[in-house]
């Protein structure tokens, strides 16, 4: 009795559906898949459209205080307008209200709906958001054709995940404002307090818009790329079988973004302060060292444990050896090189290096040049000492942060960036790989 009446509701469904239920022959599944799906989603856009429509027949006018006295706005009808949501359009009838004395013009319901003065529905822009970040916005549009069943082309995604971006930058910065200023006032950020809390930051060249890059030169003519600066935190409480130092599951969060040393240094520190930096027990910085590095780790971290890279350290004995003193890389001299390297006997590796300087020329001056460097390092290549202590000393996760936030996504075959849009596509993959999205749209929504 059951198993009939479930029968007869399909076949009710199917006949409203308007797709034959008797049997066929060469019967084509896919058709029938494509087709219910696309019936049933033109189903609840009627829904849709009624409910919304029944919820926004009754508004209060809003109070104007345009700079002038607070005025009751006055109904003047309603002005329909056609949404775009996930479901399929939906035809809504705003309420317009025009202010006595200044007369502007707002649509409350468009606030209320999530959608403003556009046309995709919150829904339906958060589905943009994520296939624009995710990679080029033409896959993306026929990505949502075939998902979903969304007909938006390649300049819906792109205005829309910039759109979104935007905010997702702003709403990012004003988390850290707060978490600032909740540390300024002696409040903890973080439930827990981290045993170990890494901050690490490094830069990747982004192929950029002719606009972007007026004046800029580069290493051989004028410039083809813009740095972005990457950063990341993350924590480590915990050491593997062998010493070795072991990040703490799912505890990354990024930033990125194409601005000067001197922003990037706030823009870090603020996400390091939201992560629990005023709390932890014990702070690393790892970086490879270059100047501008230096610079945000005096001005915003100079309680931090600062360890140079080891695989920097490395890249710059394997030039050494290269082109100063012309031995075999991987060599018995490049080994034991490397080996003092890594116990961190710095200074016993400038000796060794000296002395294959030669007298005079350009490759004396090289060689000077990389013993400046490690003369200038040589209290953050302590490489031995770090590891007993059970800390990291490689920058691999931001290394691979510059691949999974930038290079993924911008630095493919024939893209090029404006500022903004670069920006804003990093700033919604940062927030996405960070997972920090699901509570960006909640607090939109709110």
């Amino acid at each position: 009795m059951i198993a009939e009446e479930e029968h007869k509701e399909i076949s009710r469904i199917t006949d409203c559906l308007g797709y034959p239920s008797g049997p066929q022959e060469g019967l084509d599944l896919e058709a029938m898949e494509f087709f219910i799906r696309s019936q049933l989603l033109k189903m609840g856009a009627e829904i849709l459209e009624r409910y919304i429509n029944e919820r926004l027949a009754v508004t209060d006018a809003p109070v104007c205080t345009n700079n002038h006295l607070p005025a009751t706005m006055k109904s003047t009808g309603t002005r329909p307008k056609t949404l775009r949501t996930i479901l399929g359009p939906v035809r809504t009838h705003r309420r317009r209200y025009q202010c006595p004395i200044c007369h502007r013009v707002c649509f409350p319901a468009d606030a209320l709906l999530g959608v403003g003065k556009g046309r995709f529905s919150p829904g339906l822009q958060r589905m943009m958001a994520h296939v624009g970040a995710a990679g080029p916005f033409a896959k993306g549009s026929e990505d949502l054709h075939l998902l979903a069943h969304v007909e938006v082309d390649a300049k819906d995604v792109e205005r829309t995940a910039e759109k979104v971006g935007d905010e997702v930058d702003a709403w990012m910065q004003s988390e850290s404002g707060r978490a600032r200023l909740l540390a300024a006032a002696g409040k903890p950020t973080v439930r827990e307090a981290p045993k170990r809390l890494y901050v690490s930051f490094d830069g990747t060249g982004v192929p950029m818009m002719g606009e972007a890059l007026e004046g800029r030169v580069g290493k051989n003519g004028p410039a083809k790329t813009r740095e972005v600066k990457v950063g990341c935190i993350f924590t480590q409480t915990t050491v593997n079988n062998e010493g070795l130092a072991v990040r703490d599951e799912a505890s990354t969060s990024y930033v990125a973004a194409i601005e000067e040393s001197r922003d990037f240094g706030h823009r870090i520190h603020g996400e390091a302060i939201r992560r629990g930096l005023k709390q932890a027990d014990d702070i690393t910085v790892l970086t490879d060292g270059q100047a501008y590095n230096m610079s945000i780790v005096k001005e915003h971290l100079p309680q931090a444990r600062h360890i140079v890279d080891v695989q920097h350290a490395k890249d710059h004995l394997t030039d050494f050896v290269c082109n100063v003193a012309l031995e075999k890389v991987g060599g018995r001299w490049h080994q034991e090189a490397e080996q003092i390297l890594l116990e961190g006997c710095i200074e016993d590796l400038m000796e060794m290096i000296r002395k294959r300087l030669p007298r005079s020329g350009p490759r004396r001056k090289r060689g000077q040049k990389e013993i400046h460097y490690f003369e200038g390092n040589k209290e953050r290549m302590r490489y031995a000492a770090f590891r007993a202590e059970g800390c990291f000393i490689g920058s691999g996760v931001v290394e691979a942060a510059c691949r999974i936030v930038v290079g993924q996504r911008l630095k493919n075959s024939g893209m090029f960036w404006s500022m903004r849009g670069a920006n804003s596509i990093m700033a919604l993959r940062c927030a996405i790989l960070s997972n920090r999205f699901e509570d960006f749209w909640e607090n939109r929504a709110a």
